[in-house]
């Protein structure tokens, strides 16, 4: 059999990828195109080649032929085998179409072994790429101009259900933007997620920042309607956050919805007009918090009247509470008249179908009698009911400028049927008449609203006060007229 030869033409191979990388490689105005065709481009290679005989003479007519793809120009691996091919020849030229594995082709060397009429050619034919094709190189740059919004620089055509542009490292990186001054990495969508991410055993996303200004966030989120952060596990914390030194403070497990430790405040909440910090539980605390040394939970307003640094419309539970102010009931002019800040009451009955409270509310009117065993406080101030209104308890169902537009404790007197606070134990602003020392027990007076030094009688040579009469003890004197004083409210 006669030895054959072959003769490679430069220009024979030509790969067709899929390319994604080169900057303004596809024209925003074929985009469009792009996303209506309804096939993907073949992954095989045309392949030409001219066929001699020993003497250069070029051949015709049909040769079986068979394509092999190695990793390494000698021995190695095949990777590909086009198997026998008829193949003709004429004038000593042929032209086939390869149908290679699109997945061989990424970024490593290749070799083409040619085999005629069973004789295998030598030596193996490198695959090249197309110049522009070396950008796709592994350890490749790919360096152009700033993107215009017309640019697709990294463009990819996939179906409504695949995927545009896939990295896949064993080990390494996946993918690594960096920016001087911009975004490293900015991910978008009209309607479903900008950026996905997942992992099987590890974070399925990690952000840091070396940034040293009180500013230079580890994560800065928006929402212009949704959740700024939505966090949810099936077994474990939904959103825990650390800050600070936090060995020896007590670390918490299991399904809580947030947890927050820190060397000085484990979790802060803060509202200009709403609620700063809002915890619910449909069985247990809605709230929880502890402390080694400070304080387990602190709640601040910036409201001039100071409504309300913590407020629960349910039972609260404590070991010990220590107050610098007053405890104040709130309560229902049941009364004729109105009343006023410092005015004594007294009951005048209950209120069972108030349902802003959830319960019945104490009624109370002006005092009328001296020394009166029915004082029920002294009167702080007007209250408005809708504060404690049990929608309060579902902040999204409720209007920030409602919110921002609701005053607490309202100036002014206290109308028949309107709700007050009544101080009914701790330091008051009382009116008063008469001539009072500090310490001096008192009781209502005998002008309406008025309060006045408690009645005393003699009981076998001791000097008291009528049983029941007293609701306080003077902290202030009083000349003999009458006006406001402090006074520790204290019922008996």
């Amino acid at each position: 059999m006669k030895t054959r030869t072959m003769s490679i033409i430069v220009m024979g191979i030509t790969i067709l990828l899929l390319l994604a990388g080169i900057a303004g490689a596809i024209p925003q105005r074929q985009s469009t195109a792009l996303a209506a065709v309804e096939a993907a481009v073949s992954s095989g290679i045309s392949y030409q080649g001219r066929l001699t005989d020993p003497g250069g003479t070029p051949l015709n007519g049909a040769y079986t032929m068979r394509f092999v793809v190695y990793d390494a120009d000698e021995a190695g691996t095949a990777l590909w085998d086009s198997g026998n091919l008829n193949i003709g020849v004429e004038d000593g030229l042929f032209n086939v179409k390869l149908g290679v594995a699109q997945a061989d082709f990424n970024g490593q060397a290749l070799w083409l072994s040619i085999i005629v009429d069973g004789q295998t050619l030598s030596p193996r034919q490198e695959i090249l790429p197309a110049p522009y094709a070396l950008s796709l190189r592994p350890g490749a740059a790919i360096v152009g101009d700033a993107l215009g919004a017309t640019d697709a620089a990294l463009s990819g055509y996939a179906p409504a259900t695949g995927t545009a542009l896939y990295a896949d490292a064993n080990g390494g990186v996946g993918l690594v933007g960096v920016s001087v001054s911009n975004y490293g990495v900015q991910g978008a969508s009209d309607n479903s997620w900008g950026g996905y991410f997942s992992s099987g055993g590890g974070y399925g996303i990690r952000v840091e920042t070396s940034g040293a200004d009180h500013y230079d966030h580890g994560a800065y989120v928006t929402s212009a309607g949704g959740y700024g952060v939505y966090a949810q596990s099936a077994q474990n914390q939904g959103v825990r956050g650390e800050a600070g030194n936090v060995a020896g403070i007590a670390q918490p497990l299991g399904a809580v919805g947030v947890v927050g430790i820190g060397a000085n405040r484990g979790t802060y909440g803060s509202s200009s007009a709403g609620i700063g910090l809002y915890g619910v539980s449909s069985s247990n605390y809605g709230v929880w918090g502890s402390s080694n040394t400070g304080h387990g939970v602190t709640g601040r307003t910036s409201n001039a009247n100071n409504n309300y640094g913590f407020y629960t419309p349910d039972n609260l539970y404590a070991l010990n509470y220590n107050l610098a102010g007053a405890i104040m009931q709130v309560m229902q002019n049941g009364g004729m008249e109105p009343l006023a800040p410092g005015d004594v009451v007294v009951f005048s009955g209950i209120n069972r179908a108030v349902t802003a409270v959830d319960g019945p509310i104490v009624q109370v009117s002006s005092t009328n009698t001296a020394h009166s065993t029915a004082v029920a406080g002294v009167v702080f101030s007007r209250f408005n009911i809708d504060a404690v209104d049990p929608s309060l308890e579902f902040p999204d169902d409720v209007s920030q400028e409602r919110l921002a537009a609701m005053e607490v404790t309202p100036s002014g007197e206290v109308a028949p049927g309107e709700y007050l606070l009544v101080v009914v134990q701790g330091p008051a602003l009382v009116r008063v008449s008469g001539s009072i020392q500090p310490g001096d027990l008192l009781s209502s007076g005998s002008r309406a609203g008025l309060a006045g030094k408690a009645a005393v009688v003699t009981v076998n040579g001791v000097e008291t006060a009528v049983a029941g009469t007293v609701f306080g003890k003077a902290l202030e004197a009083l000349d003999g007229t009458h006006g406001q004083i402090y006074v520790y409210v204290t019922l008996q």
